[in-house]
């Protein structure tokens, strides 16, 4: 670990990058500024708080089975650091891997064992990414202090948690919002629009005068006309002398309604964030609630969660443990087995009871019982049939017969006789 007294302009690097707004004209598409939109805010937010809620486990590559590292489970789940919880953690770093392409975290390791001791987070404007060298790649960290300065923490590749959705070189991460610079300027000037027109009190109107008049008479006439209406409100009555003539103009209201109801940039937002249009208040396709939601979370929320597992394993475990395990959200209590599937499952012998359990997302039983696959005696295997057939006939029908479901003419035999 390195240390060093950091000269360069982080603000301003990522005021040009756009990661941070700037004091320009130029609207931001990208970074904070970007949630100024609330399609945009919506999605973020959706997405974000998704990451968050579910469960992070480590699962065995053989059995599937759970397993309990409790370094990271904690750190992962529960408690990152003393500033965060484990939500609120993956919540920010989910908001700014959208937002500007990245989300950092340092991770704070046990100098003897190596085990993961705590999770920092840092902002992007903080973070800096050292490329010079692809094969040795390194993190430069500088947190601000109340001065304004702070000292550059230089950490390998192996120590820091990167979140990036989109990436074209596996270094730096890629904001969607950047695709989307059109969508959401198209949207913000049909706001504005309107906003102009409601504001205006509905008092556009052409104000003719007698006579030729100059450029400059023309625009004294307009000032002068405007300051004498400046207190009134929409449907005050506008009050002028002989010299003019004024007329209201007529505004196309489909205009308006048109601009009011136009899904397309809402739509392009939505899909480019990978999330159901009917969240952003488009109509959605003829299905449930329940439907879009599974359909949301096993099609279009592996494009954020992959990501992140992916780069879970390669820093929060060993190699020994990444050739024995894997990371994964756990959505099983939203789209797991149904209790109709698992006891089809269980009565075909495809899986256990225990099995059945876990795909529903309960908690596997400690009774042993629960672990063997279940039979009934109403079923025998085809090459048996034959052979419980002979012991049947030998032993003289009937007993068998019953414990295996069949019925035999001796049995019957042997009712009409007690009756």
């Amino acid at each position: 670990m390195l240390f060093h007294t950091e000269k360069r302009d982080w603000a301003q690097d990522y005021i040009d990058q756009g990661i941070l707004p700037g004091f320009s004209n130029m609207p931001s598409y990208s970074g904070i500024g970007a949630l100024r939109n609330s399609d945009v805010l919506t999605a973020v937010s959706h997405v974000a708080s998704n990451v968050a809620r579910f469960p992070i486990v480590i699962l065995d590559d053989d059995k599937n089975a759970v397993k309990n590292i409790k370094s990271v489970d904690y750190l992962l789940n529960k408690h990152p650091n003393d500033m965060l919880s484990a939500y609120h953690w993956r919540f920010l770093m989910t908001v700014n891997a959208i937002l500007t392409g990245d989300g950092f975290s340092r991770i704070i390791r046990d100098p003897h064992t190596k085990a993961p001791l705590e999770i920092q987070y840092f902002p992007p404007s903080q973070t800096y990414i050292d490329d010079s060298d692809v094969m040795n790649i390194k993190y430069e960290f500088t947190p601000i202090n109340q001065k304004g300065g702070g000292q550059t923490i230089v950490v390998p590749a192996e120590d820091v948690i990167h979140f990036m959705f989109f990436t074209y070189d596996g270094i730096h991460g890629r904001s969607p919002l950047l695709s989307l610079a059109d969508e959401i300027g198209l949207q913000d000037d049909g706001i504005k629009t309107l906003r102009r027109f409601f504001k205006s009190g509905l008092k556009g109107g052409l104000l003719k005068a007698k006579g030729k008049l100059s450029p400059e008479a023309r625009l004294k006439t307009r000032k002068d006309f405007e300051y004498s209406q400046r207190n009134s409100n929409a449907g005050s009555p506008i009050i002028i002398d002989d010299r003019f003539e004024y007329s209201p103009i007529e505004v196309d209201t489909n205009v308006l309604q048109l601009i009011n109801s136009n899904n397309y940039s809402t739509a392009q937002i939505a899909k480019a964030l990978h999330i159901p249009a009917y969240k952003l208040a488009v109509n959605s396709p003829n299905q449930s609630i329940k439907q879009l939601n599974e359909d949301f979370i096993t099609s279009d929320l592996p494009y954020y969660f992959k990501p992140i597992a992916s780069n879970l394993e390669m820093t929060m475990l060993t190699d020994r443990q990444r050739h024995n395990c894997h990371i994964e959200f756990d959505t099983r209590k939203e789209t797991g087995m149904s209790m109709d599937d698992v006891q089809k499952g269980v009565t075909n012998n495809v899986i256990t009871p225990n099995e059945g359990r876990v795909r529903m997302g309960l908690v596997k039983s400690d009774n042993p019982d629960l672990d063997r696959f279940q039979s009934t005696l109403n079923t025998v295997f085809l090459d048996k049939k034959e052979e419980y057939q002979k012991q049947s006939t030998a032993k003289g029908g009937g007993i068998d017969d019953k414990r295996l479901g069949n019925s035999t003419v001796d049995d019957a035999n042997s009712d009409e006789s007690s009756n």
